[in-house]
């Protein structure tokens, strides 16, 4: 796929909003927004998102210390936003899924949920390299974090609220998906500029930033954290 820099942040978004749209008419998506999945089901979804995002701030910490200087800036901000240091009244973004469990009656899950968490870091750092570098290793991560981003401020909203409507989760356990749906329409503009600065810096042609894109993007990465052994009902 041959592309200019000045469009390879627009077919990005273009792979992006395709993803979503896979994960939103999903029968597993369909299920736990139209409450049809059993209760069973929304602990798990809830435990995955848990797991997914709890180490987070690792993920992002890495992403760090491989930014160009034109991206920088906007990954150390998000890093403290998830650190809930960017503002006073921040509170760190694992605590608010530590507190999602908790309002879900999952707070007995949590040393498992984060033993799997650590286990996902661990084999990030000990599992053979995909990529002959740290420079594409670094894209497959960063894709991924901008990825979740895109995805969460345009699901994130719709997820809350069938999380509220079908599971009884009270609304104050759900500021994480709150907070998502608020900020991370910005934080998707600033990935997606960011992925664009990467593939510059690191000098990439777009053909190869793009294989690795759509790596990373494989079996819909958003199904593939957030519905692990989710088998789905039945569409009536």
């Amino acid at each position: 796929m041959n592309t200019s820099h000045g469009t390879l942040a627009s077919t990005i978004e273009a792979l992006f909003a395709r993803r979503v749209a896979d994960l939103t008419t999903s029968a597993e998506f369909r299920a736990l927004e139209d409450g049809r999945a059993t209760s069973a089901q929304y602990d798990a979804f809830i435990e995955n998102v848990a797991r997914a995002h709890l180490r987070s701030p690792q993920l992002l910490a890495f992403l760090y210390a491989l930014a160009p200087p034109a991206a920088a800036g906007t990954l150390l901000e998000n890093l403290l936003e998830e650190l809930g240091r960017e503002h006073e009244s921040d509170r760190p973004h694992p605590d608010l899924l530590r507190d999602l469990l908790t309002g879900a009656g999952l707070a007995h899950r949590r040393p498992a949920i984060e033993a799997e968490a650590d286990d996902d870091i661990r084999r990030i750092v000990v599992d053979p390299l995909l990529y002959g570098s740290l420079r594409e290793v670094g894209l497959a991560a960063l894709t991924e974090i901008v990825a979740f981003e895109y995805m969460l401020s345009r699901a994130s909203g719709r997820i809350g609220r069938a999380l509220f409507a079908h599971r009884r989760v009270p609304a104050p356990a759900l500021a994480w998906f709150t907070h998502h749906s608020e900020v991370d329409i910005r934080h998707a503009e600033q990935g997606l500029a960011g992925l664009d600065a990467y593939v510059r810096y690191y000098g990439f042609s777009d053909d190869e930033a793009l294989t690795i894109i759509e790596m990373a993007l494989r079996e819909n990465v958003f199904a593939r954290r957030y519905f692990r052994d989710f088998v789905s009902p039945a569409v009536a």
